[in-house]
């Protein structure tokens, strides 16, 4: 029987764990609780001690690390065997892998690879370690659907956001590190030009986003959105139609097509709510939307609502945030 509940993490040299990382271990330890279950952890990249170290301290109760230079940036022919020899050592029939860039390209690879089973975007983990089934978003996150499994191989299950709680960090926790050594692999694909790195702060990782949509009006009126979140310490989102009218940027998109976001929260400001749109930002700890159409489906996802013109309403919320005596 399977002793481990493995997660599955690729490191950026000198990093430390994402956030994506401690829900997924968070995801683990609470599947593992109760089921007889360990968590192990492999780290697999460049310069991961801290993220190791950190993975100890947040719980796991195995690290297996793979530290090489050719790992320095994801290739899939050098990481799946290495995630398949983590598999292999700690005989898990359940893999979580956190979101990331390389999701798409690892967990049906690693699937095939073992002759298991992958579902995408999972939101709740049931069962056991010997026939789990896992409840994963649908239809660009509109609906949930359960998924069993009768492949023979271990399930790799990728997480969506925001499905745990960190587990919180034991400072001194160690956990001796069990070294996986790097095969002899020539890559099938060669990076010619890497990707620009990104700078500055990410949508993705603000604790507060202001977003708009259609219901203002005309585009010099983004402005307003952008002075919202700039007072709130957040950063400024978009929904697909005003970015497709060049209101906004494509980095400022949130939604199925653009950036999922998890922040502590979410502004709708105009936005009709629609699946696609909701896709990207249903997971916020608390959505607050204004919308001149009681109707409108962003009521049904809103923690609070303002039934009014947004061009009335944002003045007033950009001079409160401005104000916190207000």
């Amino acid at each position: 029987m399977s002793e481990h509940v493995l997660v599955l993490i690729s490191a950026a040299p000198g990093a430390t764990l994402r956030a994506a990382d401690r829900e997924a271990l968070g995801a683990a330890r609470a599947f593992a609780e109760g089921r007889g279950l360990a968590v192990a952890c492999a780290v697999i990249g460049h310069d991961v001690q801290a993220v190791a170290t950190e993975a100890a301290e947040r719980g796991a109760d195995r690290v297996l690390v793979a530290d090489a230079a050719e790992l320095v940036t994801f290739n899939g022919d050098r990481f799946i065997p290495l995630a398949v020899a983590a598999i292999a050592a700690t005989e898990a029939r359940v893999v979580i892998v956190p979101r990331g860039p390389d999701l798409l390209e690892l967990v049906p690879r690693l699937a095939a690879r073992l002759d298991g089973a992958s579902v995408m975007g999972v939101v709740e983990l049931r069962g056991d370690a010997q026939d789990v089934s896992v409840v994963a978003t649908a239809f660009g996150g509109a609906a949930h659907a359960v998924y069993r499994f009768n492949a023979p191989g271990p399930r790799i299950l990728a997480l969506a956001p925001a499905v745990a709680e960190a587990p919180e960090r034991v400072a001194g926790r160690a956990v001796a590190n069990e070294p996986i050594a790097p095969s002899e692999v020539v890559p099938r694909v060669e990076v010619v030009t890497p990707a620009a790195p990104l700078e500055g702060p990410r949508l993705e990782d603000a604790r507060v986003v202001v977003s708009g949509g259609r219901g203002l009006g005309a585009a010099d009126r983004y402005s307003m959105i952008v002075s919202l979140a700039k007072a709130l310490g957040g950063m400024p989102g978009a929904s697909r139609a005003i970015v497709d009218d060049a209101w906004a940027t494509p980095a400022q998109q949130v939604g199925l097509t653009g950036k999922i976001v998890v922040p502590d929260i979410y502004f709708a400001i105009g936005i009709s709510g629609a699946s696609q749109h909701m896709a990207g930002c249903s997971n916020a700890r608390c959505i607050v939307a204004v919308n001149t159409d009681p109707q409108a489906p962003i009521f049904r996802y809103a923690d609070y609502g303002i039934v009014a013109d947004c061009l009335e309403v944002l003045p007033e919320l950009i001079r409160l945030a401005g104000d916190p005596g207000a």
